[in-house]
């Protein structure tokens, strides 16, 4: 099964040579002439060995792979070597040491990922749930923030990552809900992509906004209403490169894990 994540892996390629002339364009400091390169491309976060139908249960849906183009060559071939690992060997948010931190899984994205996992499976199974997982980003290509994403390029990703949610058919999706300044998800965020695809039908709502007048933040989960994995259940939390710490968010997980 691991043929059909090479595919995508080599569509996500296409993604970026074909959208090269529209990031070339972006007036935003977040785009190189060698975008397009295939070192900047990195879709998933786990080995192409969890996606496969049959044993994925649990999705995780970032926004974009972080940082500036362009990746190092040695950084690529370290990656693409983990991608061939035996399911559960390789965890990008365990395993990675990224940008600004001196050890694997220190950064505040890892950490809050991490912690989410703790949260919902507990001490003793949250480890191995994420190791299993299936772990990619909407948008497979390296940028900086996801909201000077040239809107062709955002539509191509979530044709994209639909594509594999539909191979997929997981019944657990867990993603980031990115939000406005009026309170709704942003165009631009995984919640809204799965929601425009799937319809999402929310059920809970709890609003984690940190105090100091931070941007809109909240909790959200319901079922996928219609497409081949109707019933899937869905939970968006706030983007953890800014909530890791945020205990109001992980309070809204248990309460709605109560409610369940």
């Amino acid at each position: 099964m691991t043929d059909f994540a090479k595919q995508m892996h080599e569509e996500a390629e296409y993604i970026g040579s074909d959208m090269k002339d529209a990031m070339k364009d972006a007036s935003h400091d977040d785009w190189s002439p060698r975008v397009d390169d295939r070192t900047n491309v990195k879709p998933f976060y786990s080995p192409y060995a969890n996606f496969d139908p049959a044993i994925c249960d649990t999705v995780v849906i970032g926004v974009n792979p972080g940082g500036k183009p362009r990746t190092p060559d040695t950084v690529e071939a370290t990656y693409l070597a983990n991608l061939e690992k035996p399911r559960g060997e390789y965890k990008a948010y365990l395993d990675e040491t990224w940008a600004h931190v001196d050890a694997p899984g220190k950064a505040n994205l890892q950490q809050g990922v991490a912690k989410v996992f703790q949260t919902l499976y507990g001490p003793g199974d949250w480890e191995r749930r994420l190791c299993d997982a299936a772990s990619f980003n909407v948008c497979p290509i390296r940028t900086g923030k996801a909201r000077h994403t040239p809107k062709e390029m955002w539509e191509e990703s979530v044709k994209w990552c639909r594509r594999v949610l539909e191979h997929l058919r997981p019944t657990r999706i867990i993603c980031f809900a990115v939000f406005n300044e009026d309170g709704k998800p942003a165009y631009r965020s995984p919640w809204h992509a799965i929601d425009s695809s799937f319809q999402i039908e929310r059920d809970f709502s709890a609003d984690v906004i940190r105090p100091l007048n931070d941007s809109p933040a909240f909790v959200l989960a319901g079922e996928v209403r219609s497409g081949e994995f109707s019933g899937c259940e869905v939970i968006g939390v706030p983007h953890l490169s800014y909530h890791h710490r945020n205990e109001k968010m992980y309070d809204a997980l248990r309460e709605y894990l109560a409610q369940c």
